[in-house]
């Protein structure tokens, strides 16, 4: 565990008597900034998207943290990936240039969701107040590091046209 500070807010204090809020994170339930990068870049990728698009992507791959700023729960609403979906279809729906890269950007955040959805934090899936989760994988561990260089070998081999097996008709 570790504490999160916030300066300037009065009233609150500490055993130490410095006046300050603390914010109490489990550092073991979130997939880092790093492999939320990275997972949108692949899933991109594995979705066809070109390099522009997949850095666009990548651009949104932090979208549902960094919108918790304004003082959303961590995991919550920003992590329901409905409205993310909505977003990535109205916009793909549009056919322009610019409406297909910020779709592209909203997608970051789908997969920044699909990422966490590995966690043993979980997501909300299908109400924004009731987590699904599909794995263990703890910040930091090997779980996370093996999933995240297994997204980017698909992505990789997609990209270079590269089969390990060869499958007829494909």
């Amino acid at each position: 565990m570790r504490c999160l500070c916030r300066d300037a807010l009065p009233g609150a204090s500490t055993r130490s008597g410095t006046t300050h809020v603390a914010y109490i994170v489990n550092e073991e339930t979130f997939v880092t900034g790093p492999s939320h990068r990275l997972m949108a870049a692949s899933g991109a990728i594995l979705f066809g998207a070109s390099p522009v698009e997949a850095a666009v992507a990548v651009l949104g791959g932090t979208l549902p943290d960094r919108i918790e700023k304004v003082g959303l729960p961590h995991r919550g609403v920003s992590h329901w990936p409905w409205p993310w979906a909505l977003a990535v279809w109205s916009l793909w729906s549009q056919q322009t240039q610019w409406g297909i890269l910020a779709g592209w950007w909203f997608a970051g955040a789908l997969f920044h969701i699909g990422a966490d959805l590995f966690t043993v934090g979980g997501v909300p899936l299908l109400l924004p107040n009731w987590r699904w989760r599909l794995g263990v994988i703890h910040n930091g561990s090997y779980g996370e590091y093996i999933t995240v260089a297994f997204f980017i070998l698909a992505a990789i081999m997609r990209f270079f046209h590269l089969q390990i097996v060869s499958v007829a008709g494909l």
